[in-house]
């Protein structure tokens, strides 16, 4: 399958060619457009969920309330690896979010549980360019990928969109990490390109609303500040020392040293 950025550049011409016909397109229709992606059947799911959350109708499939993932404005976040938070309307989010996020949870309960041997497991043979553990890991990530949604959920984006974004580049990094064997930490990998992908959307956000500096900026800009605090100070700066010094909000410097994971330095409150 091709890169990442290439591949939602296509999911966007797919949603476009179907809102062209008045938002409808047919699965035989969405095969023939992917048909060069050469995607399986658990990434065609995704692609249809894909469509669903930009109200795209494709007939022969059975569309859910929400697609997987879904449950705008739910609280996901301190709920352990699973990510799925046991709260209800009376934490914030209201009836129908609750109805979603029920759905969802029971799915992912349906999913196999797979133990830390077999994850390594899992990742030897994805290294080794065994096809076959594509679809478990991509399966073995989808309650992480509500666990970092959750992190990222009040940067102005939708939770719905963070985590449909997520599972889309979940799937698209899986692939690519098959028969990578240059790769020491699958999970920090997939960590990484998920995270960075909720941190683009966050951006593209901030930037929606006038702010002009783009992920690198921001990131070099941290980088520089917890440089120019450490020789003025002797030590390191906190993250709170850090947002005063650069005028961003506390949470928008964790959210980019989480990106960076551990290569920006912090000290501790």
């Amino acid at each position: 399958m091709t890169d990442q950025n290439e591949f939602m550049a296509q999911m966007l011409a797919l949603v476009d060619l179907a809102k062209a016909n008045d938002s409808r397109i047919t699965k035989k229709e969405v095969g023939e457009f992917c048909r060069d992606l050469e995607l399986t059947d658990a990434q065609l799911k995704l692609v249809y969920d894909f469509l669903d959350e930009h109200n795209i109708e494709v007939a022969g499939h059975v569309r859910k309330k929400k697609s997987a993932g879904v449950g705008r404005g739910a609280d996901v976040s301190n709920s352990g690896e699973s990510g799925i938070a046991q709260n209800g309307p009376d934490d914030g989010w209201n009836t129908e979010d609750s109805k979603y996020l029920s759905l969802y949870r029971r799915e992912l309960r349906g999913l196999k549980e797979v133990s830390d041997e077999e994850r390594t497991e899992l990742y030897r043979r994805l290294c080794a360019g065994d096809e076959s553990a594509v679809h478990p890991v991509i399966e073995a990530h989808l309650k992480r990928v509500v666990t970092l949604a959750g992190k990222y959920k009040n940067r102005g984006v939708p939770l719905e969109d963070l985590i449909q974004e997520g599972n889309l580049t979940l799937l698209t990094t899986v692939d690519m990490l098959c028969g990578n064997d240059g790769i020491s930490d699958v999970k920090k990998e997939i960590d990484r390109a998920v995270r960075a992908r909720m941190i683009e959307l966050a951006d593209d956000q901030l930037e929606s609303r006038g702010m002009e500096r783009t992920i690198v900026t921001k990131t070099n800009l941290i980088h520089e500040a917890t440089k120019v605090l450490a020789e003025e100070w002797g030590r390191l700066a906190t993250v709170a020392e850090l947002a005063e010094y650069t005028k961003m909000t506390e949470d928008e410097i964790q959210m980019y040293i989480d990106l960076s994971l551990e290569e920006i330095k912090v000290g501790r409150g």
